[in-house]
């Protein structure tokens, strides 16, 4: 995948710990760190689900279109707690 890819995943995820960040789409932290760094790709299933949680279109979050308001995404830090909490529970 184009590098743009791995760059908006890293925008995505802002300061949130890649460890987190993989856990809330129920991959290892290494693959997710494979993603970002562009050594591997996600499945379909994967690149649908970050993109519907961010509320974007996959050809945003594969770089075929600018992400909407890319300068200011919206504040999910609460929703985002509450499933790594979650996660964790279930650990």
């Amino acid at each position: 995948m184009e590098k743009t890819f791995c760059e908006n995943l890293k925008r995505l995820r802002g300061t949130m710990a890649q460890g987190a960040f993989a856990a809330m789409f129920d991959v290892k932290q290494t693959t997710y760190s494979a993603w970002e760094n562009g050594r591997s790709e996600p499945s379909i299933s994967k690149i649908c689900a970050i993109a519907r949680h961010f509320g974007i279109t996959t050809d945003e979050l594969l770089g075929n279109a600018p992400i909407r308001d890319s300068t200011h995404p919206p504040d999910r830090s609460a929703e985002l707690k509450r499933e790594i909490e979650a996660v964790l529970r279930r650990y």
